[in-house]
């Protein structure tokens, strides 16, 4: 699983290399790039890849939807790092954006990879069905703002050192994290043309992917070690963050989250072998100690 992880994130780093060198000169094009590429496990776009296969798509139908989306997540990470936000100064084992660059240029380039990933997706050599293109962007811009990333961001900072109960957490959760996993697992059934009933299904177990990640990650930041992760560990409980472990414990939460994964694999099995990658992702989610 870890070498088919490294080949996507090698796959997706090479085209998003190219975009880049297609990219008009801009002084913010280093740092966008250095937040984007040479490190993280580009997991989302493994999911992406995964439910590909499911719906029978080669690589060149989603491969400007596995680029958006880590634009779209590199740019959420620079926003992350920022002193008005987390204050964290290392990511992917090496200095965050805003420690490298300064801080007003991290939060330009975070800005200009966010509309970088609208434009990959519009991109005319992107050739697929043109009402598909309008409800990928569409369904992306809802991920991205205020109902996804971004309002799931605002929840976090707002609930720390707050008691918060767990519906309130799991909301914050799905929308943080969440909703960019349902997107990476709704847009190829967009492709696909399937029927409404199965980009809801896809849609759902997509989300249900994000959430238990970001359960995995709170789990990492208590047993995890900083060489592995690339960031900061135990920073959630200086903080005051919001989360199931502060609420339940770790061993119940992660109790919880075998539960959850269990649930997501269930509703896998029904697409057949062809969901076998997929369900191999998700075993590495749990698992992974970085």
């Amino acid at each position: 699983m870890f070498k088919n992880i490294n080949k996507n994130a090698f796959k997706i780093d090479s085209f998003l290399k190219k975009y880049f060198r297609k990219q008009a000169y801009s002084d913010l094009v280093m740092p966008m790039k250095y937040g984007t590429l040479h490190g993280g496990k580009k997991i989302r776009s493994t999911i992406i890849l995964n439910v590909a296969n499911i719906f029978n798509l080669n690589f060149n139908k989603v491969v400007n939807i596995c680029g958006a989306v880590e634009c779209i997540h590199s740019y959420s990470l620079i926003h992350d790092d920022l002193p008005c936000m987390d204050n964290d100064n290392l990511r992917r084992g090496k200095p965050a954006t805003h420690i490298k660059f300064g801080e007003s240029t991290a939060i330009l380039a975070g800005n200009s990879l966010l509309t970088l990933a609208f434009e990959i997706i519009i991109e005319k050599n992107f050739n697929i069905n043109r009402n598909a293109k309008l409800l990928l962007l569409k369904k992306l811009a809802e991920c991205a703002g205020h109902t996804g990333i971004a309002g799931g961001q605002y929840l976090d900072l707002n609930y720390e050192k707050r008691k918060t109960n767990a519906s309130k957490i799991m909301l914050m959760q799905k929308k943080k994290t969440g909703k960019l996993f349902e997107y990476c697992c709704l847009a190829p059934a967009i492709i696909s043309g399937k029927s409404k009933k199965i980009q809801n299904d896809m849609a759902n177990i997509g989300r249900e992917i994000g959430f238990l990640f970001q359960i995995a990650d709170d789990l990492l930041d208590v047993k995890g070690s900083k060489r592995k992760v690339g960031k900061p560990v135990n920073k959630d409980r200086k903080k005051g963050k919001s989360t199931l472990i502060n609420l339940l414990g770790y061993k119940k939460t992660l109790q919880f989250a075998l539960k959850r994964k269990k649930m997501i694999i269930k509703k896998l099995k029904k697409y057949g072998k062809k969901s076998n990658n997929l369900i191999e992702t998700i075993d590495f989610i749990l698992d992974r100690s970085y």
